[in-house]
């Protein structure tokens, strides 16, 4: 049997309970999504096809971040883009998810402007950038954006959010998402009602 060491410890508890938040948002879809954190040279992410649900310890891989490794290969498929991200910025943790309203909005758009006065104060654009799941054009990509901004979306793909707390970075997350369907919901009511039209007492 192995022991796991402290520190392997603490950053296991501390990525399940995100993981497990993400997971019950109904962000991620069974085995989707992937979190990290960095600590020194190093960066603990989640295996590639784990499930966010019920994180286990086997689930956290350990990794360099200034090179690829031999465990790159059981890591998250993402591990390229979370490598980036800490190589670009001096960010503490990167989360990747899968929420609906920002996958959708993300064909239609370039970038997500918050229409919400919450989701615009702290967000003010997020960017919509493209590339293949773990590639390098998409590590790029993702590590340029969130070198200037909270979050990007991945065009048909997910929201990638970093920050240098990681209850800052789920809160990110979640307000992406959030905008991303008050967007939704208030295109919809406009074409219903009709643009500029008051919403009706009864409605």
């Amino acid at each position: 049997m192995t022991v796991m060491r402290a520190l392997d410890r603490e950053i296991y508890e501390v990525l399940r309970e995100y993981a497990s938040r993400i997971a019950k948002r109904g962000y991620v879809t069974a085995h989707g999504g992937n979190l990290s954190i960095r600590s020194g040279d190093y960066m603990w992410i989640t295996r590639h096809a784990c499930s966010l649900e019920n994180l286990k310890p086997e689930d956290i891989v350990r990794v360099p971040i200034d090179k690829p490794s031999s465990y790159d290969i059981i890591a998250s498929t993402e591990t390229p883009v979370h490598r980036e991200v800490y190589k670009k910025t001096r960010n503490l943790n990167v989360m990747h998810a899968h929420p609906p309203f920002s996958v959708a909005l993300s064909y239609f758009v370039d970038e997500l402007i918050p229409p919400d006065s919450e989701g615009y104060h702290v967000l003010r654009r997020v960017p919509v950038v493209e590339g293949a799941p773990g590639s390098s054009t998409l590590a790029n990509e993702v590590a340029n954006g969130l070198s200037k901004h909270w979050a990007v979306i991945v065009r048909g793909h997910g929201v990638f959010a970093s920050s240098k707390f990681i209850d800052h970075t789920y809160q990110i997350l979640c307000m992406v998402e959030h905008s991303a369907k008050i967007l939704y919901l208030k295109n919809l009511y406009e074409k219903a009602l009709g643009v500029g039209a008051k919403i009706p007492r009864e409605f």
